[in-house]
């Protein structure tokens, strides 16, 4: 029996290291006619100074939390579509601009008061993403995610 926790730590190291692999391969084939559509027809790229996803439940319940993005992160936005890829993350958002929302809101903080843009969209399983970008140039993100069509929230 003294076998067992040698054997168990390196089996859920691999197997959490497959589930990343498999879930950002999973997003890469599914994203790839509209990754490719605003790469084509790129309107408007911005390197993100911060970016957060919404918790939606899970391990130690999560929901409702923000978790930032880690590494450099951009904005790259097209006619009709925009992604944020975070690829340290592994992770990559794709929104359909008539299919997703995006909100100005005021993040407080104890050292500075922060404007933010959440974008909200659809995911494959029926539920939302909600993800929180902030950057100097606010307005002009704005104004870019408007022109493909993403429905504004106050």
């Amino acid at each position: 029996m003294n076998w067992l926790p040698p054997l168990v730590i390196p089996l859920l190291i691999i197997g959490g290291w497959m589930y990343l692999f498999t879930r950002r391969n999973r997003e890469s084939a599914r994203n790839a006619p509209l990754r490719a559509q605003i790469e084509a027809q790129v309107c408007f790229e911005t390197t993100l100074y911060r970016a957060s996803k919404l918790g939606t439940g899970g391990f130690g319940g999560t929901r409702g939390q923000w978790f930032p993005l880690r590494g450099p992160k951009r904005l790259i936005v097209g006619t009709d579509a925009f992604m944020v890829s975070a690829p340290q993350a592994l992770r990559e958002f794709v929104f359909a601009g008539r299919e997703s929302s995006i909100a100005l809101t005021r993040s407080p903080s104890r050292r500075v008061h922060r404007d933010w843009i959440v974008i909200t969209g659809p995911t494959d399983d029926g539920g939302q993403v909600k993800i929180a970008i902030t950057q100097d140039n606010l307005p002009d993100i704005w104004r870019a995610l408007a022109r493909t069509g993403a429905a504004l929230l106050s």
